[in-house]
């Protein structure tokens, strides 16, 4: 079982009760994000390219993807509650909007991809990559990616511009935070990639790799949040999702608390959660060209 070769912190992704808070109170990018890849001309994309999500998670993200129109898509994910969600909405996007959609939920991990070499046109990994930021998983993108394949790396963050999102992270991401559990907003992340670049200049490699080089592009979007939705997203946080239930309960309390205090959130109002997107993009190619 993947399960137990994952980030001890991730732990607590894997039980029925993180997974539905995490499909109540996590939002999904816009579907913009997905466009800008496929429509890449340099990529050369299409709606039968070969599609890999790997740590898809509840497919948020995998069933944005189906939702654009791709048709043959791969969702790779360890944990089996998770595996179980995402299995759920393909088949619902399959039923309801798109049934020539070809689609496999398989248990694997960023090491361990259970797919053949160079067998993926575009690989996306969306709000994972800091849980597994290592040169071995570089490698194994590098391997199942066809040559001149595409590989994504999509992160959303609160936005920390807007006033009551700027006090609610306080209580769930500076105050609660257990020091361990690995951030996309440390961007500790990308020392991997750093390394990476090290290793080349020292020694290149001799068959076609990803290029270390990433490329950005910025995306914006807003959630329409109110109480309820805020203590679900909290729940489905890495770290708190662990915690005792007595500790939970003092977090929802301060949250509760803090969104009765502002005239926006009052008596469970819906109000805007605003976020911001980061995509990070690059190339499998010859690097010694």
């Amino acid at each position: 079982m993947s399960i137990n070769l994952v980030h001890q912190s991730s732990r607590g992704y894997h039980d029925v009760k993180t997974t539905n808070s995490y499909v109540s109170g996590r939002p999904q990018v816009p579907i913009e994000c997905i466009k800008f890849v496929k429509e890449k001309a340099e990529f050369k994309l299409n709606d039968n390219s070969k599609v890999l999500d790997l740590a898809a998670g509840t497919g948020k993200f995998t069933e944005l993807l189906a939702k654009s129109k791709f048709l043959d898509i791969t969702a790779v994910e360890p944990s089996a509650e998770f595996r179980e969600a995402c299995g759920k909405v393909l088949e619902k996007v399959k039923n309801e909007e798109s049934p020539s959609l070809n689609y496999h939920v398989l248990d694997g991990i960023s090491t361990s991809i259970p797919l053949p070499n160079e067998s993926i046109d575009v690989l996306f990994i969306s709000q994972s990559y800091h849980w597994f930021d290592n040169i071995e998983s570089l490698t194994e993108f590098s391997r199942v990616l066809k040559v001149g394949g595409v590989l994504v790396m999509i992160w959303y963050d609160m936005d920390l511009t807007s006033d009551i999102v700027n006090k609610y992270a306080d209580i769930v991401h500076e105050k609660y935070y257990d020091g361990v559990a690995p951030q996309f907003r440390s961007y500790k992340w990308k020392n991997s990639i750093e390394q990476l670049k090290q290793q080349f200049q020292s020694s290149p490699p001799t068959t076609p790799f990803i290029d270390p080089n990433f490329n950005l592009e910025k995306f914006h979007f807003i959630q329409k949040a109110n109480k309820q939705i805020c203590i679900e997203r909290l729940l489905s946080i890495s770290y708190i999702s662990t915690m005792s239930a007595e500790k939970k309960d003092q977090i929802i309390k301060e949250v509760s608390e803090l969104l009765d205090s502002l005239p926006e959130s009052t008596d469970n109002k819906t109000f805007d959660f605003p976020y911001r997107v980061e995509l990070y993009y690059t190339i499998k190619k010859d690097l010694n060209k």
